[in-house]
């Protein structure tokens, strides 16, 4: 396993980066290091700007495997570490074309993993801040809303923030979105087809709008409801109605989720907050190469 996921994924998506990059090999620095007496060895030193966490070292790793592995990278800093601006996160040696070759991808994968990681961390943070005792951890978790080709990456950035995986794509759970709702005609409509025709043992999710469309759905037996969009004062007044009806029910909590909403939320008795702007938060870690010699 590679960060703990398939090496096979991992490598299609790391080979379609590098094709992506180099199609025909880098162009600048092979004018500069293509023969033996100029493509000298040297090393180099990632360094942090901002403080955050960090993410995707054993992706950083298979790229220059993938290169042919004339690179090697010892890091300073474990996998989901605490970093300091100035920080050395890693140390690289190898030969110049390879370094210069690997060095963008390299970069834009740490950086990018890094900053969800990093932003991860903040939102979970926010669901401790006012968690009774005894209440059951509240989790955050990220959605679909990824980057086409990085969803595997950006899934595994939250892992390492802290927070949990939603479904990893639309074969892999039941969520009874406002779309379908409508299409079928109504709540329980929708569960009661949902139930019907559902392969084995998929739990069955919908998400809702209203407080009274939530209670048709727990009343209906939903098993996870997802409520969107939803004030904190009206989820104040609902859970506690909600689980009156189904205690057993999984409150999940989506859209609009600031770190500060979060915070209000980690006081009410709900299981998930899940958040698109985890995986396309903005770039607050960044990393840079200097060559030492």
């Amino acid at each position: 396993m590679i960060g703990g996921l398939p090496p096979s994924a991992v490598d299609r998506a790391l080979t379609a980066f590098l094709e992506e990059d180099l199609p025909e090999g880098d162009l600048t620095s092979r004018i500069f290091f293509s023969d033996p007496s100029s493509n000298r060895r040297a090393e180099a030193v990632l360094v942090a700007e901002e403080p955050g966490i960090l993410a995707g070292a054993p992706f950083a790793d298979r790229v220059f495997a993938l290169l042919g592995g004339a690179v090697s990278l010892e890091w300073k800093v474990p996998e989901g570490g605490e970093v300091e601006k100035g920080m050395h996160l890693g140390h690289l040696c190898g030969p110049l074309l390879d370094l210069l070759s690997g060095e963008r991808l390299c970069l834009n994968l740490l950086k990018h993993l890094s900053a969800i990681a990093t932003t991860t961390r903040r939102y979970v943070e926010a669901a401790r801040a006012n968690r009774p005792p005894g209440m059951r951890p509240l989790r955050i978790t990220e959605t679909r809303k990824t980057l086409p080709g990085l969803r595997l990456f950006q899934k595994y950035a939250v892992r390492i923030g802290g927070g949990a995986s939603h479904r990893s794509s639309l074969s892999s759970g039941i969520l009874i979105k406002d779309n379908h709702i409508v299409g079928v005609g109504s709540v329980t409509q929708a569960l009661s087809l949902a139930r019907e025709r559902a392969p084995h043992p998929y739990r069955i999710e919908i998400e809702v709008d209203t407080p009274e469309q939530a209670l048709e759905a727990a009343a209906f037996g939903a098993e996870i409801l997802l409520l969107d969009n939803m004030s904190v004062p009206m989820m104040a007044d609902l859970v506690p109605r909600l689980r009156a009806i189904r205690p057993e029910i999984l409150l999940e909590v989506s859209g609009g989720l600031t770190v500060g909403k979060v915070r209000e939320l980690s006081g009410l008795d709900i299981d998930f907050c899940s958040v698109g702007a985890l995986t396309h938060s903005p770039g607050d870690l960044s990393l840079r190469m200097d060559f030492l010699g």
